[in-house]
């Protein structure tokens, strides 16, 4: 099937691995114009950005950005307008691929410190509430249509033991009520809620992930890890011209994960 992507020059924020950096690589393969690259650390940008394939016609640029800075979102959104302009034109998707873990299992998340909680909360929520706001605010204000795609976790189907399962049940609420009113305005919000990815947060390196030789992970029905390329194409598909149709859905990517309460 042929994916004609909506938006055509897209910010991927927590694009320094995984699925931020297989994500900006698809849209490019799908079209894209521009993509913007966006983390914490800049020297792990650089490194990302020698790594895509861009075309002739495309641009890949990189942008410094700390996502639980409320504050300085809108002039990153500024800023992030002033390069895809390069590319001929302004900014019109939005993919956040950011986040931070905490090991939650056997009752820790229920001994775990403040600071803690308010490092992942600001990172997983707060920060990603405030983007997808500040962006389909700066969208509506230009009376432009636009995509927004937030990478969430299966966790949001767990029993919620930890902040970071917390933080991805609320944020998948949050983009299953808001895309619905948000399509209104031309601005379709959607989020993957994928499995266990391979070169994510857990070390998965002897584990299959299809390809590679491994063991087996029992965790699902397709017994493998995910390739950060397969949530990717999924992220593809809700910014293609077909996923206005699913906006306010969170598409649950888990290989058949067992142990969820759907």
């Amino acid at each position: 099937m042929e994916i004609n992507l909506r938006p055509k020059r897209i910010i991927v924020v927590g694009a320094s691995r995984g699925i931020g950096f297989a994500t900006a690589q698809r849209l490019l393969d799908n079209g894209a114009e521009g993509v913007l690259l966006a983390a914490r650390n800049r020297e792990k940008l650089e490194k990302t950005v020698s790594k895509l394939k861009v075309g002739e016609n495309q641009r890949a640029d990189i942008l410094e950005f700390d996502i639980t800075k409320i504050d300085c979102q809108e002039s990153f959104i500024r800023e992030a307008e002033r390069i895809s302009e390069l590319s001929g034109g302004g900014v019109d998707g939005l993919v956040i691929s950011s986040g931070v873990n905490f090991d939650g299992s056997n009752w820790k998340g229920f001994n775990i410190s403040e600071s803690d909680w308010d490092r992942v909360m600001d990172t997983n929520l707060k920060g990603v509430f405030f983007l997808i706001r500040n962006f389909a605010n700066f969208l509506h204000g230009l009376n432009r249509k636009g995509n927004i795609c937030v990478v969430s976790s299966i966790s949001a189907h767990r029993d919620m033991l930890s902040v970071y399962q917390i933080s991805k049940a609320s944020i998948s609420a949050i983009v299953h009520a808001y895309g619905k009113f948000l399509c209104e305005r031309g601005i379709v919000l959607n989020c993957v809620e994928p499995g266990t990815t391979d070169g994510g947060m857990l070390h998965t390196e002897a584990y299959t992930d299809g390809i590679r030789p491994g063991k087996v992970w029992n965790d699902n029905s397709i017994r493998r890890v995910i390739r950060p390329e397969e949530i990717a194409d999924v992220i593809c598909f809700l910014m293609s011209e077909r996923g206005d149709i699913l906006s306010g859905s969170c598409v649950l990517a888990g290989g058949g994960c067992k142990g969820l309460h759907y």
